[in-house]
């Protein structure tokens, strides 16, 4: 008896270093309830796991030829209780994003890993998970092909201003941020969204700024889009609401975020109307160029032969005049002094007296051109600007309103 017990343990041990360690793997895919869409991020999971000592392994991932994918995050490992014995877990996360519909196959993954034996020695073993087949459906139903295609758990959207759209101080931009963040989805697959433009606004685009954060529950992709804006005129402009659809994954419902329209304009505080009612008598004291006076003065000579060229003193009288002559006069200081955002402002106020007679004077002499490198020696991004030389585009205005007949 006792050596029939002893061959008995001895036949146990042989056996225990015969038999291979419990051992599993399986890749699953987190399905929603309803059949995925073309391009819908879903969440692959592998798990691996050995009762044994492991020396080295190296898992053979599939090709997955039908299927975007990225890996998210980095293999963890934890020790779980399974099947009566406590292991060591693998854990790999992939997401992938099905490129086509149709009835689409996930091959098998493998790891192969070199183990302790119960005597010692170095075993290997292969580990092989079933196949995945998941069947995906076209968006065409849904989403309109041409659209970009934002599949996401979540989707958050924020307009930010700086300063707020309607209070930019005369001469500056304003900075407009408009944030996105997606749930589910790597920041590389947001869209670039297009320039918003309207009557009465420039902008000046900015670089788009993405960040991916890793979260337990998946990626959250970022977006920054930036621009500089401002009016073109004194007049108030609208900035349209910028519109971005997307599929919730979860109720499996497109949706669509939205930004309201903002007013953009200057800031009409009493410091600037107080400088638009007493701008000339301080320009005229304050100037300290003799140069400047002397063309003034020879403008101002120039001025009689506008009463006789133009049909504008008959119809509007002497005061409309003036008030033309005046704002040419200071026009012409500033541009002189090169003072840039002042002649700008003029510009506008010129503009706003007569429109109709000073856009065909915009076009008779082709000054679109000059005045598009003005305002982006003005208004463009700071490491963009560039100097610019007032008095040549003020002298061509001026000779060009003195001789026309309008």
């Amino acid at each position: 008896m006792i050596l029939f017990l002893i061959l008995a343990l001895l036949g146990h041990a042989a056996a225990q270093s015969v038999d291979p360690p419990v051992s599993k793997i399986e890749a699953i895919v987190e399905l929603p309830k309803e059949k995925p869409y073309v391009g819908e991020p879903l969440r692959l999971i592998l798990r691996s796991a050995i009762h044994a000592q492991v020396a080295t392994e190296r898992i053979y991932q599939p090709e997955l030829t039908d299927f975007d994918w990225q890996q998210f995050g980095v293999d963890t490992f934890s020790n779980e209780f399974i099947d009566g014995f406590w292991m060591p877990v693998l854990t790999r996360v992939l997401m992938i994003y099905p490129l086509r519909p149709g009835q689409l196959t996930i091959n098998s993954f493998k790891r192969h890993i070199t183990y302790y034996a119960f005597d010692g020695a170095r075993t290997e073993i292969k580990l092989v998970s079933k196949p995945i087949s998941i069947d995906v459906i076209s968006r065409e139903a849904i989403a309109d092909q041409g659209n970009f295609w934002i599949p996401a758990k979540s989707l958050r959207i924020s307009d930010q201003w700086e300063p707020e759209p309607d209070k930019i101080r005369f001469g500056e931009t304003a900075k407009r941020i408009l944030t996105v963040e997606a749930e589910g989805l790597t920041a590389d697959r947001l869209p670039n969204l297009p320039n918003f433009r309207a009557p009465g606004i420039i902008t000046f685009a900015g670089p788009i700024e993405r960040q991916t954060i890793i979260t337990d529950q998946g990626p959250v992709g970022r977006a920054r889009y930036q621009w500089h804006v401002r009016p073109v005129g004194m007049t108030a402009a609208t900035a349209p609401s910028i519109s971005l659809k997307w599929f919730d994954i979860s109720a499996r419902v497109m949706r669509e975020a939205v930004t309201p329209e903002r007013q953009v304009a200057f800031s009409q505080n009493k410091k600037v109307e107080q400088r638009s009612k007493n701008g000339l008598v301080t320009d005229l004291f304050s100037s300290s160029s003799l140069y400047a006076y002397l063309l003034a003065f020879a403008f101002s000579c120039a001025i009689w032969v506008m009463i006789n060229k133009s049909n504008s003193f008959k119809t509007h009288g002497w005061r409309y005049l003036m008030q033309k002559a005046q704002l040419f006069l200071l026009l012409l200081i500033k541009a002189l002094q090169n003072k840039t955002d002042d002649f700008y402002f003029i510009l506008m106020k010129l503009r706003a007296l007569d429109k109709p007679f000073h856009h065909r004077i915009l076009a008779e002499c082709n000054l679109t051109q000059e005045l598009t490198k003005l305002e982006h020696s003005l208004f463009g991004p700071n490491n963009q600007r560039e100097s610019y030389s007032l008095a040549p585009l003020a002298f061509k205005l001026i000779s060009t309103a003195v001789i026309y007949k309008r």
